[in-house]
């Protein structure tokens, strides 16, 4: 008697199945790289605790410099647990993921950044430069800069 093609593919799949499973259980998380822990902002970015408390925001390719300044405004209040009032600052301008390897990350810290002694009155979302600061509630204010417009 023979088998039909659908009952033979079925039982090659199982054990297909089951193998992938298995190494897939197997699997580490990484603590580096774009698969390493991260806060996900809801202005589609990364963002990745690094030593002495800075963190690294890496938004989605071509976002604007506000969701740099709204990300990391949402993970200074709800994974820092900064006040509105509270200082953010640049640690390190737009250069290369040290976490992730994208292009365009910026780094951040809630403490000034030493040895920046050259203060521009004028700010700009898009600079970036160490030691530019805005507050929790400025930053937070830029998200409304980049939430979508819907029209009914």
């Amino acid at each position: 008697m023979r088998q039909s093609s659908h009952s033979m593919t079925r039982r090659l799949m199982l054990p297909a199945l089951a193998a992938t499973a298995a190494l897939a259980g197997c699997a580490d998380i990484q603590s580096t790289g774009p698969q390493a822990d991260y806060f996900s902002s809801r202005a589609l970015a990364r963002i990745y605790a690094l030593e002495d408390g800075r963190f690294e925001v890496v938004p989605e390719i071509g976002a604007e410099g506000a969701a740099y300044w709204c990300a990391a405004s949402e993970y200074a209040r709800r994974a820092l647990g900064a006040g509105w009032s509270q200082d953010i600052y640049v640690a390190k301008g737009r250069a290369p993921s040290t976490v992730s390897g994208r292009i365009d990350a910026v780094t951040f810290s809630l403490s000034p950044v030493p040895g920046v002694t050259d203060k521009s009155p004028f700010i700009k979302t898009f600079g970036f430069k160490p030691g530019d600061n805005f507050s929790v509630s400025t930053g937070e204010s830029l998200c409304r800069d980049i939430e979508p417009v819907f029209f009914f």
